[in-house]
C-alpha cells in the first residue's frame, strides 16, 4: 500500500512539474525582458498556475520522500535516512526560491511603492528575479540528485524492483548534480547535458513510478534481508 501511495504521489509530482516547466518555457523569453513581461501580464493566470503546480508538487514530494524512506530503510537505514534528508532539503530550497517566481508579477503590476521606477526598469528587474529562480532551481536539483542516487543505490542492493531501474536512477541522479554544476560554471555542453538528464529522468523516475503504482513492493520480502540493514 505504501508503495502505491508513493507511486501516486510521484505521478502527481511529475505531472505538476511538467506543467510548470512547459508553462515557464512558453512564457519566459530568454534575454528579452519586454517580451517576457508582456507574456506574463497577458497570461498571468497560467503563470500563477505554474507556481501553484510547483507548490502542489513540493507537498507531494515530501510524502514521496517519507514513504521511500520507510520502504528502503530495511536495505540500509543510514543511506535511506541520508537520502530523505537530501530530498527534504531540496524541497525546502525549492519552496524558498519560489518567491523569486512570484516577484515578477508584483513588479509588473506596478504596486504603489514601485511608481518611481520606469516600465523598462521593472521589466528588467522581473527578468532578474526569474533568473534567480532558475539558479535556485539548480541548487535544489543538487540535493534532489543526491537523493535519487541514494534511491537507485538502495534499489540495486535490494529486491524491491528490477535492479536495472536502480542503475538508471543512479545515472539520472548523477546527471542532475552534474547538470546543475555545469550551469553554475557556464560550461558549453550544459544544454546537451540537460537533454540527457531529461531523458534519463523520464525513463528512470517514470518507470519506477509506474512500477510502484502497478506492481507495488513486497515489504515482507524486504524485511527478510536483515543482513543488509544497518
Amino acid at each position: 500500500m505504501k508503495a502505491r501511495i508513493a507511486g501516486a504521489l510521484w505521478l502527481i509530482v511529475i505531472v505538476t512539474g511538467g506543467f510548470a516547466v512547459l508553462t515557464r518555457s512558453a512564457l519566459i523569453v530568454r534575454n528579452d525582458a519586454a517580451a517576457t513581461a508582456s507574456n506574463i501580464l497577458a497570461f498571468e493566470t497560467r503563470f500563477r498556475l505554474a507556481f501553484v503546480a510547483d507548490l502542489i508538487g513540493a507537498a507531494c514530494y515530501v510524502g514521496v520522500t517519507i514513504l521511500l524512506y520507510e520502504l528502503l530503510k530495511p536495505v540500509s537505514r543510514t543511506v535511506s535516512l541520508a537520502g530523505a534528508c537530501f530530498g527534504l532539503t531540496g524541497v525546502a530550497v525549492g519552496t524558498a526560491i519560489s518567491l523569486n517566481y512570484v516577484a515578477p508579477v508584483l513588479l509588473l503590476r506596478g504596486a504603489q511603492p514601485l511608481s518611481a521606477f520606469e516600465t523598462n526598469q521593472l521589466q528588467a528587474e522581473a527578468l532578474v528575479f526569474l533568473r534567480l529562480y532558475r539558479e535556485g532551481y539548480n541548487v535544489g536539483m543538487v540535493f534532489f540528485g543526491v537523493q535519487i542516487v541514494t534511491i537507485g543505490y538502495l534499489i540495486v542492493r535490494s529486491t524491491l524492483v528490477p535492479r536495472l531501474l536502480g542503475m538508471i536512477l543512479v545515472i539520472g541522479g548523477s546527471g542532475y548534480v552534474a547538470n546543475s554544476f555545469a550551469n553554475f560554471l557556464l560550461l558549453p555542453f550544459a544544454p546537451q547535458l540537460s537533454q540527457f538528464v531529461l531523458a534519463a529522468t523520464f525513463i528512470g523516475e517514470g518507470s519506477l513510478t509506474l512500477w510502484l503504482l502497478i506492481r507495488g513492493v513486497d515489504v515482507r520480502r524486504m524485511e527478510e534481508q536483515p543482513a543488509r540493514a544497518s
